[in-house]
């Protein structure tokens, strides 16, 4: 078996020339969790933190970025000019289409834009607008910076890269503290990444759905770390490997185990094993991305015979290969690492989304006594690609495990360790060193030459990817995502209204005042008012001192609803009191019409009357009935309009034979009446 094993490995070497870089790698770093990986991890220089990427990079020629899963990022700064007051910057935030935007933020806050791209907290009154493009082949300049910077033209589409533009407005100088605070805008945005491709919606590759590997459009957003993986390494700007260099079958084996259901210990349901990753094209080492994604979820990597990209994710799986002493030609055994490089307890460094994506120390992971000796404190592990505490701290147990009192076994076997081959896990019965144990592969070093295998084994135990959430999680030590203080600024109350007459000229309207009572002194006030049949709201003037407010000249006789809202001496302001109703009504001096006359003719009645003489006339209403009861009365004609001490004349025709009697009255501009005239009486004959 070995020999058959091996004479396949030297047939497919002949074919192609030389073994492929893939294969180099992934008998290299296989997985991370190896002894002297585990000891870099802890001990060795740090990687970039997700916080660094949340501020702004300045510089001539700046690093692409590219992203998987949910990601909180701010960007290159490409473009920043200003002219007439306005301020328009551009962040290129990643390369490759990416999109699903999830929040909008400024300044660290969360903030709304309405469909224009327009921030619409009121605390930014309107000034400050964002538009986005998700980083598309086809995508346009965006228009709304074009036509206010003529520096960036209909070309700037940034074909390829995800991009936001900011168009800052000029403010007045009251509100100018409040919209910018002193500071041009940060901005950041929360988004899902790029797109993946998922080989168990694909009908053509033995799954179900309308997913194709040479459409990317039709891949969805996921987390799932086998999928961001097998993308990773497959991508151009991502390790390089290529599509067709991936073993898909295995990729979508390894999708559902991903996708299984875990609990964490708050109670909420989560995917086993997921990434959120962020890298730089030009200063991450690609075999460390590469090496960062597996140690996420605790993968291991290898080829095949025919040159295919292979994974598993963490799990244990029992070992169908056994290595005993007739297979080892020489080995070095350690029990556990240097005394200078033991742990007792580990804390590992994740990404946490309640804290706005950023970096996040888990709980400890040891003995509860690790945590209360000065002499033990806990090493930090930096897991900055899982997004989650239980995840994270799953990873944590089992490196505090391999780092723990376990062998680690470096063997030189004959060719029987080809067996070892995209194996995990594999058995130890050596009777010379006193070895029966479950051994991981970290990795395989083959010398063909020598026809022999160098083998990188630790110990494992079945129950180290065991975990019960409830006992051995720990307290995730989550912090608000708002840190900010929040001030609640009393609603005024007890608003009435009241109308007030007001002279127009020669002519007489009507406006709304307001007041109300608040229990907190120091406070300014807005107020505004429109008709309750919906419209633009209007603001009104305030007198802060006496809390009072008056409106402009509004319609007489048509409803208003008026609102009340204070504000602090920082701009933090309450919300809008509760609508009042009124009806404004103008008090009008404008006197009856005169000379009311009235005569009868065969069915019909001719009656006159002198229009009065006041600046606010509008129009006159002639009205009749059969008794001498107004109430009952209806308008004959239309208005009638005529100049000031104008006589009119109504031909009042088709009636029927009886008494009629008239009244009339004039209207004025705005509203309200005067007096009525009347009655006079007509018989008709």
């Amino acid at each position: 078996m070995p020999q058959a094993i091996a004479s396949a490995i030297v047939a497919w070497i002949g074919a192609s020339g030389v073994i492929g870089a893939v294969l180099t790698v992934a008998l290299t770093i296989a997985i991370t969790a190896g002894i002297n990986a585990l000891i870099g991890t802890i001990f060795g220089t740090g990687t970039p933190k997700p916080s660094d990427g949340q501020q702004v990079t300045r510089q001539p020629v700046g690093s692409r970025r590219r992203h998987y899963g949910i990601i909180h990022t701010a960007g290159q700064l490409s473009f920043l000019e200003s002219s007439g007051g306005t301020l328009g910057m551009v962040l290129t935030l990643g390369t490759g289409e990416e999109g699903d935007i999830l929040e909008h933020r400024i300044n660290g806050n969360k903030v709304t834009v309405n469909s224009s791209g327009t921030v619409t907290e009121s605390s930014f009154h309107g000034a400050i607008h964002i538009y986005t493009r998700s980083g598309s082949s086809t995508q346009t300049a965006i228009a709304q910076l074009t036509a206010k910077f003529p520096q960036w033209t209909s070309a700037h589409r940034q074909l390829g890269c995800a991009h936001a533009a900011l168009v800052c407005d000029p403010v007045d100088q009251d509100k100018f503290s409040e919209v910018y605070n002193g500071q041009m805008p940060a901005y950041t945005q929360v988004r899902w990444g790029s797109r993946v491709y998922d080989p168990r919606l694909d009908s053509t590759a033995g799954g179900a759905g309308p997913v194709r590997l040479s459409d990317s459009s039709t891949w969805p957003r996921s987390d799932n770390a086998a999928l961001v993986i097998a993308d990773y390494f497959a991508h151009s700007d991502g390790y390089g490997g290529g599509y067709g260099n991936v073993n898909w079958g295995r990729v979508a084996i390894e999708a559902d185990i991903c996708d299984q259901t875990v609990i964490a210990v708050t109670g909420a349901s989560i995917k086993r094993w997921r990434i959120w990753a962020s890298y730089s094209l030009s200063t991450d080492e690609r075999r460390q991305v590469l090496a960062n994604m597996l140690k996420a979820c605790d993968a291991f990597c290898w080829q095949d015979a025919g040159g295919k990209f292979n994974f598993m994710v963490g799990r244990y799986v029992a070992p169908t290969v056994v290595v005993t002493d007739d297979h080892v030609l020489s080995m070095t055994a350690v029990l556990g690492p240097k005394a200078t490089e033991r742990v007792s307890a580990v804390k590992v460094l994740y990404t946490e989304a309640s804290i706005g994506y950023r970096e996040q120390e888990s709980a400890t992971v040891g003995p509860a006594e690790a945590s209360e000796d000065p002499n033990t404190d806990p090493q930090s592990v930096e897991l900055y690609f899982a997004p989650h505490h239980n995840q994270a701290v799953r990873i944590g147990k089992l490196v505090l495990a391999r780092l723990g009192n376990r062998w680690h076994i470096t063997a030189e076997l004959n060719l029987y360790g080809l067996n070892l081959l995209g194996e995990r896990f594999c058995r130890l019965e050596l009777a010379q060193l006193g070895v029966s144990a479950d051994f991981m592969v970290e990795g395989l070093k083959l010398d063909l030459a020598k026809m022999r295998v160098t083998a990188t084994l630790t110990e494992v135990k079945a129950d180290d990817w065991e975990f019960d959430a409830v006992t051995e999680e720990g307290t995730p030590p989550l912090v608000p995502e708002d840190t900010t203080t929040t001030i609640v600024i009393p609603v005024p109350n007890a608003v009435t209204l009241t109308s007030v007459q007001i002279s127009l000229g020669s002519g007489q309207g009507v406006a709304i005042e307001a007041s109300w009572s608040t229990s907190r002194a120091g406070l300014t006030y807005e107020v505004r008012y429109r008709p309750t049949s919906g419209g633009t709201w209007v603001s009104m003037a305030v007198d802060n001192t006496a809390r009072t407010a008056r409106s402009g000249p509004v319609n007489s006789g048509v409803q208003y609803e008026v609102q009340v809202r204070a504000l602090s001496i920082s701009y933090w302001a309450s919300a809008w009191s509760e609508s009042v109703d009124i009806t404004p009504t103008a008090t009008v001096s404008l006197s009856a019409p005169s000379e009311l006359a009235a005569s009868g003719a065969v069915g019909a009645a001719d009656v006159s009357f002198r229009m009065p003489t006041g600046a606010t006339l509008a129009f006159a209403r002639l009205y009749r009935n059969s008794a001498d009861d107004f109430a009952s009365s209806t308008q004959v004609g239309g208005d009638l309009v005529g100049g000031l001490g104008e006589v009119m004349s109504v031909h009042d025709g088709g009636l029927p034979v009886g008494m009629k009697y008239y009244w009339v009255r004039a209207y004025a501009t705005g509203g309200g009446s005067s007096a009525l005239a009347g009655p006079v009486t007509a018989t008709v004959s």
